[in-house]
């Protein structure tokens, strides 16, 4: 069931991320706030009743760090020469009914954006972020922002022409995972990046430098690994041909386990550099194509001599069948070496998704498939993992005076490894679920 937000709230979250963007040219300042309130409380009225029934596709580019879609331009308040300001703020719930009924805390999605266009110098500055939370207990009470939940992401980008300059801040762990999707390289990661690109004809230039530290929940069974990392990537376009790309990137990292006393261990430091070509074909409405391809080499700073090679491949198509069917296989395969301990680890991952949304219908289905494979030279490790699942909605119209769905999701999850027999496991669940937009 929706959460029914405060729109003070909502009007409050759009005007501060405005002033944030007004900021960048302070005589700009002075017209923006009574539009930005203007257009928050557009916002607010509309997602309160006119909510679509059927879940918004979802695209996720080669960079996602740079991806944000806003609100519909608002109409400039006195003539074209001024700026346009939009604003956008959203309540998401998880799509994942696992999520939705799982024991335990029931986390929402509080996404919210602004963005200001100047036509006279080609200029634009957008500002977003993600605020994920826990639902409260009591369907007719607002969500309380009391500042104990951290950003899932914040972030600003500033666009002059053919230049462009950001910076972002993204703390996702793996509780948050079938809440916020993202590329696999950006799954469970915490810290920031900021960037500086510039568009030359053909060609885009683009330097970046970050620190990311993963394991974000702490997890004491797994380490915790902080990279430092900068990174130059070329990439050209051409019409009716694949955007290709190639990414050359360098640092140092910092790995630290646990002591049995739960206590940090001592770094273990590492450098690294590592080469990702890449490419991105779109055949016109039927499909489009992603593919990638890294090479990394890590090596201790103080220590054994001691090199790990990692290699990865990824591959991703998307087919859009018909009008209403849409199938997405993916492939995954990455192996390391161990030049001292001579271990080699192979990861493989094949997935299918399919979805069936007929434009004219009530109803939509959804369903996929994925099979991983993991194992070392030493025979420690030999583990297979199966998933699979899918799921049947119906809109049900106005019932209960509100938009509302009825759910129907049905998965199964098994794990086993020959070589600790004792690790594996498997599930089976199934679930009904009644969603109302609001009273």
């Amino acid at each position: 069931m929706a959460i029914i937000v405060d729109a003070r709230q909502l009007t409050a979250l759009g005007a501060w991320f405005i002033t944030i963007a007004a900021c960048v040219n302070p005589a700009w300042s002075e017209p923006w706030p009574l539009l930005a309130i203007a257009r928050a409380g557009a916002v607010t009225d509309s997602a309160s009743g006119g909510e679509s029934p059927r879940p918004s596709p979802v695209v996720i580019r080669l960079n996602a760090l740079e991806a944000l879609a806003v609100g519909a331009p608002a109409p400039a308040p006195t003539g074209p020469d001024l700026p346009t300001l939009t604003t956008s703020v959203a309540d998401r719930e998880p799509t994942d009914l696992r999520l939705l009924l799982a024991d335990g805390e029931r986390w929402r999605l509080m996404e919210f954006g602004a963005a200001a266009t100047w036509r006279p110098l080609a200029t634009k500055v957008t500002a977003f972020g993600q605020l994920p939370y826990v639902a409260p207990e009591r369907p007719d009470a607002a969500p309380a922002f009391d500042g104990s939940y951290e950003p899932a992401s914040l972030g600003v980008k500033g666009e002059i022409g053919d230049f462009e300059a950001g910076a972002q801040y993204r703390s996702v762990g793996k509780r948050l995972d079938r809440l916020i999707g993202a590329p696999a390289a950006l799954k469970d990661r915490e810290g920031h990046e900021m960037w500086v690109a510039q568009r030359l004809g053909l060609l885009r230039l683009r330097l970046s430098d970050s620190e990311l530290t993963d394991n974000v929940d702490r997890n004491p069974a797994l380490p915790r690994t902080t990279k430092d990392q900068s990174a130059v990537t070329a990439e050209v376009s051409v019409s009716a041909w694949p955007v290709l790309g190639l990414t050359y990137a360098w640092g140092d990292s910092a790995r630290i386990r646990l002591t049995p006393q739960r206590r940090e261990g001592v770094p273990e430091r590492h450098e690294f550099e590592s080469v990702t070509g890449s490419a991105y074909y779109y055949g016109g409405p039927g499909w489009d194509i992603t593919a990638s391809s890294t090479l990394a080499q890590n090596r201790p700073i103080v220590g054994p001599d001691d090199e790990l090679v990692t290699t990865s491949q990824d591959l991703t198509l998307t087919l859009h069948l018909l009008d209403s069917f849409t199938a997405v296989p993916v492939l995954s395969l990455g192996q390391e070496h161990s030049t001292l301990s001579a271990l080699r680890t192979a990861t493989g991952t094949a997935g299918l998704t399919l979805s069936y949304a007929p434009p004219a219908s009530r109803w939509w289905a959804s369903t996929f498939v994925s099979y991983t494979s993991t194992r070392i030279s030493d025979g420690s490790t030999n583990g297979h993992s199966v998933s699979l699942g899918g799921a049947l909605t119906c809109a049900l119209g106005r019932l209960f005076p509100a938009r509302s769905t009825l759910s129907f999701e049905a998965g199964y999850d098994r794990y086993a490894d020959t070589a600790i027999p004792q690790s594996s496991s498997r599930a089976l669940s199934g679930f009904v679920v009644l969603r109302v937009a609001g009273f």
